[in-house]
């Protein structure tokens, strides 16, 4: 009797549901004039502006941009012309260059089944599930098709065309977390492999979160245990005698520098250290870098970097001079300054080794540049993310906005690392059964290390 007034609820809720994002979807508030200038306000600030159209080769940013001309003017709706943009701005191929939905855009227009998905070595693993389909999707399953197409193939035609990043594994572990992602209330089709090797398929419907509203209680995941953060800015323990862990779980804070501080005594009391980075996705470079000075005898050399350079004039001479014909060419650059910090007195310089992660990104990556010439450090992990750099921010018609990074950086001997990601000394591969086992692995091998 429950099972099926539940199912009524439910069938209810959902017409209601697509009647509203159907609705909303007719919406269109912006006129053609705004999307088109939408459209052209971000083709002229990422022209003029954007770091790294060298890594991008293949790309003739002029062509596309009359390409997406009719794209944009196609779009019945104003969510639709944002997926547009978003679409152009991933040609771009950079995890600091973005496009922002207007708030509330989204709501009715997205949902996807209640299962989670985590790319492991370019395989998509259930990691979590609801109550109901725990006995249908054991967790640790592998996905392999989406609607009987190949798992590669529909993430390369139907979601990486929208993503923004710099680095191909990125790129993948992006795609598969939205790979089951749609209009509320579409059915889609899944061929999955068991952990037991047992090939399944079934059809379920994209209603997470109606379902969340509707049973709370079947909603409430089943996941894997993965490695995570304490929730805090920083944590500090010890693992064994001698053996301290600091996790340095963001530098967006200042507060973070005050937990250390608070911590720094216990920290010279480490015959050996874990360095735990694999949280940060980043914030200030300098935050980093005042940390790291106390674990180095020398002074701290960070990122050296540069950012295009526009003179009007000196354009108009780049046409007859050969002497100004990088202006010409869009090609002259303003190199700026290292950031140089000083070591501090007395510092800790015993056997370390820092966890690195996918998620290890931007000032978290620059903590790693200043590390770089650090004898007693060594990296294991995960590659990087791979995205540095600083954005400038411009408003969109609608409510939405979109970044275009403007700073190209590099290590102080000209190595690229944006595009590629930091890899660590030992590098260590998530995989499906890694992920089964349920084992905090680096942090295993790191200790089995320092050991």
């Amino acid at each position: 009797m429950y099972k099926k007034c539940l199912s009524a609820v439910l069938s209810s809720a959902l017409a209601f549901m697509l009647s509203t994002s159907v609705h909303a979807g007719k919406d269109n508030k912006l006129t053609k004039e705004d999307k088109i200038y939408g459209l052209s306000l971000y083709w002229k600030e990422a022209r003029d502006n954007f770091a790294y159209f060298d890594q991008v080769p293949d790309l003739d940013f002029d062509a596309a941009y009359q390409s997406f001309i009719p794209r944009v003017l196609a779009t019945e709706s104003d969510y639709e012309y944002y997926r547009e943009l978003m679409r152009f701005n991933a040609l771009l191929k950079d995890g600091h260059t973005n496009v922002f939905l207007p708030k509330g855009l989204a709501q009715g227009q997205l949902d996807w089944p209640n299962i989670g998905l985590y790319e492991a070595n370019k395989e998509a693993v259930v990691i979590s599930t609801s109550q109901t389909l725990q006995h249908k999707i054991p967790l640790g399953s592998i996905l392999l098709k989406v609607n009987d197409i190949d798992l590669a193939t529909y993430l390369k035609d139907s979601v990486m065309p929208y993503i923004a990043s710099s680095t191909e594994h990125i790129l993948w572990h992006s795609a598969v977390k939205d790979a089951l992602d749609g209009k509320p209330g579409t059915q889609v089709k899944l061929t999955l492999t068991t952990p037991q090797g047992e090939i399944k398929s079934l059809t379920l419907v994209r209603d997470s979160n109606l379902r969340k509203s509707a049973d709370p209680e079947d909603s409430k995941p089943i996941s894997l245990t993965r490695p995570s953060s304490n929730g805090e800015l920083l944590e500090f323990k010890w693992l064994e005698k001698g053996m301290g862990y600091l996790a340095l779980n963001g530098f967006h804070d200042k507060q973070i520098l005050a937990d250390f501080y608070a911590v720094l005594d216990d920290i010279r009391k480490a015959k050996s250290l874990i360095i735990d980075l694999r949280f940060n996705g980043g914030g200030d470079s300098l935050i980093a870098a005042e940390i790291l000075s106390h674990f180095s005898k020398t002074e701290l050399k960070g990122a050296i970097w540069k950012t295009r350079k526009h003179i009007a004039a000196y354009k108009a001479w780049g046409k007859f001079d050969v002497k100004y014909q990088e202006y010409a060419n869009d090609n002259a650059w303003k190199s700026g300054d290292m950031e140089v910090f000083p070591a501090n007195d007395n510092p800790i310089i015993v056997p370390t080794y820092v966890l690195t992660s996918r998620d290890t990104a931007s000032a978290a990556e620059d903590f790693l540049i200043y590390a770089d010439p650090l004898p007693h450090f060594t990296l294991i992990g995960e590659k990087t993310y791979g995205s540095t750099g600083q954005p400038i921010f411009f408003d969109l018609p609608g409510g939405g906005s979109f970044r275009i990074c403007t700073k190209r950086d590099t290590y102080p001997d000209g190595r690229e690392f944006v595009g590629y990601g930091i890899i660590p000394d030992v590098l260590m591969t998530i995989t499906a059964q890694r992920l089964i086992a349920e084992e905090d692995f680096m942090l295993k091998e790191a200790i089995s290390r320092l050991r």
